[in-house]
């Protein structure tokens, strides 16, 4: 699956090396994000702590999505192959496990249910979601039904033309904050979403050179919008006295930024590859999709833990540590199951 585990012979390293830490990052995000959520019921200290991590966390998903630009706008291959390659790397995998989680929310009620209720509940739920990460995989799905036509386009368009759809669409970016009443009323809808970062994603993978000289500029960017995200939570928080996270949104200037930023500096520095990589690389699409699980047990399993959340250094160790069980287990669980080669196309 090109999202995660593009298996392509000429994949850049850099593409591989990047996928990797952004599968990490939204592993790590997600054991941080519940402690924000806790706005005025732990330390200030604790909160700031995990509004910091989530701000710097928030590349994730944009990378993944400028991955996929970068790895599929630039192919050459027939429309058959290229809907027959999405449906046996991203929609098997989607299916099985959105079935998994189906049977792990409803598992205690099957017997309030008739047949033919559960299956309307299970159609239900696929329509929309059968856990909470699964947003992710629809998104994903949207933009792939467009790749065939807009692929030709950014094939065949200047480095000028690509530079004016994202200009536009960076436009897009401020209707996501306060600046959106001073805009005026002209439907950009064309040029919105997550298609931007798919094709921003192609547009530096293709026409912006990287050089270790630039690198503290990709700094900057990365830390200009980890800035602008932290103090903007901590800002409208403290000033409503209640959480205020508008400026999480990947859908801002802020969070575009840092990922630019991330992106670059991927693409400058991580040309490096062993077997390990490549390993993690090939299974981070079910290392995505199995996580959500593996954090629930795991949480369970160290509920009996006394964890003091109103020390920002004992939290931040709890926060690490979870976070790197989850993703060692979830690449543990997924390689044994790939193990059996006729369950593999379902599970990663």
């Amino acid at each position: 699956m090109t999202i995660f585990n593009a298996q392509n012979n000429g994949l850049k390293n850099y593409i591989s090396n990047l996928r990797n830490i952004a599968t990490f990052a939204v592993i790590l995000l997600h054991v941080a994000a519940p402690f924000v959520l806790q706005f005025n019921k732990i330390s200030f200290a604790s909160w700031q702590l995990a509004n910091l991590l989530d701000s710097m966390l928030r590349f994730g998903v944009p990378v993944f999505v400028m991955i996929s630009g970068a790895v599929l706008l630039d192919r050459h291959e027939p429309l058959s192959t290229f809907l027959s390659k999405r449906l046996k790397r991203v929609v098997l995998p989607f299916l099985f496990w959105s079935l998994v989680y189906f049977i792990f929310v409803y598992a205690g009620s099957f017997q309030k249910f008739s047949t033919l209720q559960l299956l309307q509940t299970l159609m239900n739920k696929l329509l929309k979601g059968t856990y909470y990460h699964l947003w992710y995989v629809y998104m994903i799905l949207g933009i792939y039904l467009f790749v065939p036509i807009i692929r030709k386009w950014a094939q065949n368009s200047t480095k000028q033309e690509l530079q004016y759809f994202l200009f536009l669409w960076a436009i897009t970016l401020l209707i996501n904050t306060n600046v959106a009443k001073y805009l005026p009323s002209i439907e950009v809808l064309y040029f919105s979403k997550y298609l931007g970062y798919f094709v921003l994603g192609h547009y530096l993978d293709k026409h912006v050179t990287t050089s270790r000289p630039r690198n503290n500029l990709y700094i900057m960017f990365f830390a200009f919008g980890v800035a602008l995200t932290f103090l903007s939570a901590s800002y409208l928080s403290v000033k409503e006295n209640h959480l205020n996270i508008t400026y999480y949104n990947y859908l801002s200037p802020n969070v575009c930024l840092l990922s630019i930023g991330i992106f670059l500096l991927g693409k400058s520095l991580l040309h490096g590859s062993n077997a390990l990589s490549i390993n993690l690389d090939k299974h981070s699409y079910g290392i995505y999709l199995v996580h959500v699980l593996v954090l629930h047990y795991i949480y369970r399993s160290t509920a009996h833990l006394s964890i003091n959340k109103n020390s920002p250094l004992s939290l931040f160790i709890y926060i690490i540590g979870i976070s790197v069980v989850t993703y060692v287990i979830s690449y543990a669980v997924i390689r044994l199951l790939a193990v059996n080669k006729r369950l593999r196309p379902f599970i990663t």
